[in-house]
């Protein structure tokens, strides 16, 4: 039950954004263990001065093109699913969209069951009602 919120620099096209998303969805699929209807992302755009990230801290050089997905998931993960989650995100927005991998960055937070409410005032439970 991962939620995302993507930001992007300002600009970028509804198709790049439509195919930024499914990417990102096959990608939680495979590589998440994330059931492939449960999809919930944001996509946000920001102008440069909106924008504030240092272009070399751990990793880069990063550039204007700098994407940053921050994912809030429900269960934890194993670092080799996070690992593989990680680069097969990269690579396939790589090979894709060309997009760089130095303007890849992702976050990831995790929450209890009990911290979700889909719909109607009702806490989530596993499994669903």
């Amino acid at each position: 039950m991962p939620f995302t919120r993507i930001a992007l620099p300002a600009g970028t096209s509804a198709a790049f954004q439509q195919q930024l998303s499914t990417i990102l969805q096959q990608t939680l699929v495979a590589e998440f263990d994330v059931p492939p209807d449960d999809c919930f992302q944001l996509l946000d755009e920001h102008a440069p001065a909106q924008r504030v990230f240092d272009r070399h801290y751990q990793g880069g050089p990063r550039s204007d093109g700098f994407i940053w997905f921050s994912i809030t998931a429900g269960r934890p993960r194993s670092t080799q699913q996070k690992q593989r989650f990680y680069r097969r995100l990269a690579e396939r927005l790589a090979h894709e969209l060309a997009v760089r991998p130095q303007d890849v960055m992702v976050t990831l937070s995790f929450t209890q069951p009990e911290d979700w409410s889909f719909a109607s005032g009702e806490m989530f439970s596993w499994p669903p009602a």
